[in-house]
């Protein structure tokens, strides 16, 4: 029999890693597959968010357990604490020490909340330090620490186990513990750090940059309750400072002297929430910003106008991503205007765009429009906007334009829902649009006020199933889900080949449906993958290709199989109907191997 060799079977698994339920099927392949595939599978028992369900913490702190020791049992035995009601057989594998990705969260979620939490905590702290004894060794190293505001225990004994850190989130404001981490790590490429709370040192975190060398992204993170003065900024741009050869994406939660950004010679994103008060932001406004030649999407709340502006205006029209929030801070008509004419101006290149906007800026806005030909996606924040002056201005949207994101109070849209169905009416002779109307309800205060907003839901829900039954095939329309933090239509238009825009829409329907299949054996000596989801991924970027319609993908982690081979690859309207029915009529696509 012939099989595939373990290499091979690595990069496949690889390609699979972010899928767990395919990951999971490679188990029952055979033992060559199982034993390859559990290290990939339990590099990150956890999601990335950090946030597992109370079954399955369950069922990971019932696989923790099991990797106790006799000795280690017996200790907590012997101090009152029996966590073993049943008898555990070692695993067959040590899972443990597979892990690659260390989430103090979760440990802690599970120690809070599953499993010990009508245990005390000084007993608590024991159990703890005997599972973290498992993690903290000598043959473990991790690549990502997540770290939480309230540590299980002391971290000890990890000058191997956090040596390659790549990554590192931390809320934990001890600053001993980032002080010896600075000491054994000069490694880590992501850095995520919020303060939470008040009266702390940033001695720790400051060290902890200074000594980093390949530091890419940095997130700051402060709260918006706590009291800060000058230098406790001024000390976080010089630790930023040493490292800025290799910083390209930066989020702060203050906004700094422009002098500190003339160091970001390689700074691509740049995020800022203002929750600082400086007494003083008129030499922000007057200065002068360094060239950031390099800076591609800029994203800001709360920063006045006048200096995103010349943030903007220092960029030299390379920006292609911009979005500009406010929530507290008070604006100024004139201003507002200034800033939406800067980046009209400044950005001919711009493709996406986040904006909260005013009744008063429509006239400015609409020239935005007409002279940012290259948009691709906009969503609007509602700020006393007049719904129907804004819809009428967006038929003057460039041709490119095909993703709308519509956030404001429910009652509003409530009082403006036949403006909404003027604006889809006439949008019958563009290109297809993907829409998301994100209804909010944080300031309902009555019985009678909810029940509003669930006839708004409720008719909403109807009017947009009716028109995506008017715009698509009727077998298809179901196909088309709808989420529940807005909702989502396509519409057709008249200047699409009806082909391709068939196909999209397809496409569209039927990835809701599909997912990818794990490698499965067959018979012949070969093997099985059914690569529906790759394809479609693939398919729709090809669709919009032809079409000229710019898309918004994220391709990072799409299996690209049409463009690794070249008779699949298509070159007419034709040759991509043929492959849309090729695929969507086999269930699988079959790959020959041999040793």
């Amino acid at each position: 029999m012939l099989w595939l060799c373990n290499d091979i079977i690595v990069l496949i698994l690889k390609e699979l890693q972010d899928d767990t339920k395919s990951l999971y099927s490679c188990l029952l392949i055979n033992r060559t597959w199982c034993r390859l595939t559990v290290p990939i599978l339990w590099q990150n028992p956890s999601n990335k968010k950090g946030y597992i369900s109370y079954k399955v913490c369950n069922i990971l702190f019932n696989v923790i357990l099991s990797h106790l020791s006799e000795e280690s049992r017996n200790n907590l035995k012997y101090q009152g604490i029996d966590l073993f009601k049943e008898i555990y057989q070692r695993p067959l594998f040590n899972y443990i020490s597979f892990w690659r990705h260390l989430n103090l969260y979760v440990l802690e979620n599970i120690m809070e909340n599953v499993f010990v939490k009508n245990f005390e905590m000084s007993k608590k702290s024991i159990i703890g330090n005997e599972i973290m004894k498992l993690f903290i060794n000598s043959e473990t190293k991790f690549v990502s620490l997540s770290i939480p505001k309230i540590n299980l225990c002391h971290i000890s004994g990890s000058e191997h186990c956090f040596s390659k850190l790549e990554y590192l989130d931390c809320d934990y404001t001890n600053s001993n513990i980032l002080e010896r981490l600075a000491i054994m790590n000069t490694s880590i490429k992501q850095l995520i750090f919020n303060y939470k709370y008040d009266n702390i040192s940033n001695h720790g975190i400051n060290r902890l940059i200074k000594v980093q060398k390949n530091l890419t992204r940095i997130s700051l993170n402060l709260n918006s309750k706590m009291p800060r003065d000058e230098l406790f900024c001024k000390t976080l741009e010089e630790s930023i400072i040493k490292c800025a050869d290799t910083v390209q994406y930066l989020k702060i939660s203050w906004i700094p002297v422009p002098k500190f950004f003339s160091y970001l010679i390689n700074l691509v994103s740049l995020e800022i929430i203002n929750f600082t008060d400086r007494l003083d932001l008129n030499y922000l406004v007057k200065g002068t910003f360094p060239l950031l030649k390099s800076l591609k999407s800029l994203k800001v709340v709360d920063v006045p106008a006048n200096i995103c502006k010349n943030i903007i205006d220092s960029t030299k029209g390379n920006l292609i991503e911009i979005s500009i929030i406010y929530q507290y801070h008070q604006y100024n008509p004139d201003d507002n205007g200034k800033l939406i004419q800067k980046i009209y101006q400044k950005c001919p290149n711009l493709k996406f765009l986040e904006l909260t906007l005013y009744k008063e800026n429509i006239t400015e806005f609409k020239n935005l429009l007409i002279n940012c030909q290259s948009l691709i996606s906009l969503e609007i924040i509602d700020h006393t906007i007049k719904w129907n002056k804004l819809f009428e201005v967006l038929k003057f949207s460039p041709i490119s334009l095909f993703k709308f994101k519509f956030s404001t109070e429910f009652k509003v849209l409530y009082l403006n829902l036949k403006y909404l169905k003027l604006f889809l009416d006439n949008w019958k002779d563009r290109n297809s649009m993907l829409l998301h109307l994100n209804i909010g309800y944080f300031f309902i205060r009555r019985s009678q006020q909810l029940q509003q907003y669930v006839k708004l839901r409720k008719r909403l829900n109807v009017f947009l199933q009716e028109y995506k039954a008017k715009v698509l095939p009727r077998n298809l329309a179901d196909g088309l889900s709808v989420k529940s933090s807005g909702y989502e239509t396509v519409s057709s238009g008249n200047n699409v080949s009806r082909q391709i825009t068939y196909c999209l829409n397809l496409v569209v329907a039927l990835q809701s449906l599909m997912s990818i299949v794990s490698p499965k054996r067959t018979k012949g000596f070969k093997w099985t993958v059914n690569i529906k989801y790759a394809t479609l991924e693939a398919l729709k970027n090809s669709i919009r290709a032809i079409n000229q319609t710019p898309a918004h993908e994220n391709d990072g982690a799409v299996l690209n199989m049409l463009n690794d081979s070249g008779k699949y690859s298509p070159r007419t309207d034709h040759d991509l109907r043929e492959m849309l029915r090729l695929f969507v009529s086999k269930s699988s696509f079959k790959v020959y191997c041999t040793h």
